[in-house]
């Protein structure tokens, strides 16, 4: 057995002689990082995820390196619609342990499946923009966008708690209702879920799902032994149990006399109008037959269009670089520094176009970015200050442009100051004018910053 700090063989089962480590307390913490992971795999196994999350989380915490507790927190993340998340731990359980790893067979079937790496991308476009509607105020919009991201994700249980909210808010409460059972059927003991139930409950003034089963319409007691009823359609059909038994004469003689009065009614009543209700049917029918084929003929035309406007953009959407292979490397990379393998983040980073990422990726591409980079940016900033120096403009901005985009305050600001004064020299006000403002924004008191303050109102006095 080899010791968790030093690696060395040891001698003591509980006590590493080469660097005095107590073994003791690591193999209480393995125990109870295994004793986490158990009660995450009950609670997934009774759909309790939320707890299961919870409880896997503490098991990580104590050993990171818990392959299959990262594994099951990946597939329950997975099973609420968090594709995203249950990637991230995927990656990172593949990085810890290369071989024999059931982790790569889940990456693999998301890679090897570009239709659903698409829906996972349109699903977050879908969700965020549902997020912006909320916040512009505009309901009625995010309930369209959080319908068509259920669609394409119905597990995510965020997007049904979010549609439920919007639901009650509108006073939809059954819908709000269906949308949270949802989201329990999925992990039934989510807080926040249950929090909108409870909140539901109290303005419905009745448990959800509950209803009254209708009462029976008839009884058996007081029935009258002599009747006979049944139900026919919407009626009900009350006859007498017993009957009086009438002659042979009188029974043909009453069919006779019916069967001749049911034939002249039928002659001087029925067929006329029958007639002209079927030629007034038939009319009907010709018109809307030709509105039918006007509309089917419009819908054709419409259709042929779509198609049209369909294959165009399949044409473009097959002419759009895979920017999944971005994201994959952008987590690789992520992965390889919460493990503090500083020579695989940079292998991994080197390969991400951060002009392919989103707004968000972005700003984790610059966190991962500034301390694996430092020594390139000091560089990039010190060829700056030298181009300022010598009233090399072009070069300041070439430089100085980097080393902002990396840490806008780096060295006390310097970066943001010097690019400001190149572009106000180059006369390009428009890109000086908001970087002259953060500067004085967010170093007052300075001679620099009093220099800003003179430039803005240059500036902003020259554009009038």
């Amino acid at each position: 057995m080899l010791c968790v700090k030093c690696g060395a063989t040891l001698q003591d089962p509980e006590y590493c002689s080469a660097c005095g480590t107590d073994i003791k307390i690591y193999q209480k913490l393995i125990r109870l990082s295994n004793t986490y992971y158990n009660m995450g795999l009950e609670k997934a196994r009774v759909r309790n995820l939320s707890g299961a999350v919870q409880d896997l989380k503490n098991s990580l915490k104590l050993n990171k390196e818990h392959i299959s507790a990262r594994n099951l927190l990946g597939l329950i993340y997975y099973e609420t619609g968090e594709v995203v998340s249950a990637l991230t731990e995927w990656i990172i359980s593949k990085n810890l342990e290369p071989n024999k790893n059931i982790a790569d067979e889940y990456i693999r079937a998301i890679q090897n499946n570009p239709a659903r790496l698409e829906t996972i991308n349109q699903t977050i476009k879908k969700y965020n923009q549902s997020l912006l509607y909320c916040q512009q105020g505009s309901d009625d919009l995010a309930v369209i966008q959080l319908k068509k991201v259920l669609s394409l994700n119905p597990k995510l249980v965020k997007a049904h708690q979010l549609l439920a909210l919007l639901y009650i808010q509108s006073e939809e409460y059954d819908r709000a209702g269906r949308e949270l059972q949802r989201a329990l059927a999925i992990d039934k003991t989510d807080n926040l879920s249950l929090r909108y139930l409870e909140e539901l409950e109290q303005r419905t003034g009745a448990p959800v799902g509950s209803g009254k089963k209708p009462e029976r319409e008839g009884k058996e007691r007081g029935k009258n032994p002599d009747v006979i009823s049944y139900t026919s359609g919407n009626e009900t059909i009350i006859m007498p149990s017993t009957y009086k038994d009438n002659t042979g004469v009188n029974v043909v003689l009453n069919l006779l006399i019916g069967l001749v009065v049911g034939v002249a009614l039928m002659w001087f009543l029925v067929v006329p109008a029958k007639l002209r209700a079927v030629r007034s049917e038939t009319n009907q029918e010709i018109v809307e037959y030709g509105d039918q084929i006007s509309a089917k003929q419009a819908e054709i035309n419409n259709l042929q269009k779509k198609i049209e406007e369909l294959e165009s953009q399949q044409v473009e959407e097959e002419e759009k670089p895979d920017i999944s292979v971005h994201y994959e490397k952008l987590i690789e990379a992520y992965a390889a520094v919460q493990a503090e393998d500083d020579e695989a983040a940079l292998a991994a980073l080197d390969e991400v176009d951060s002009s392919q990422l989103s707004e968000t990726a972005k700003a984790l591409y610059s966190q991962i970015y500034g301390p694996l980079h430092m020594e390139e940016v000091k560089a990039l900033f010190d060829a700056g200050s030298a181009a300022y120096t010598s009233g090399n403009h072009d070069e300041v901005i070439d430089k100085m442009e980097q080393v902002v985009a990396v840490e806008e305050d780096y060295e006390d600001g310097y970066a943001m100051y010097y690019l400001a004064r190149a572009y106000e020299a180059k006369q390009e006000n428009a890109k000086a004018l908001p970087l002259f403002q953060r500067f004085a924004e967010t170093h007052p008191g300075t001679e620099r910053a009093r220099y800003c303050n003179q430039a803005i109102a240059r500036l902003q006095q020259a554009q009038q």
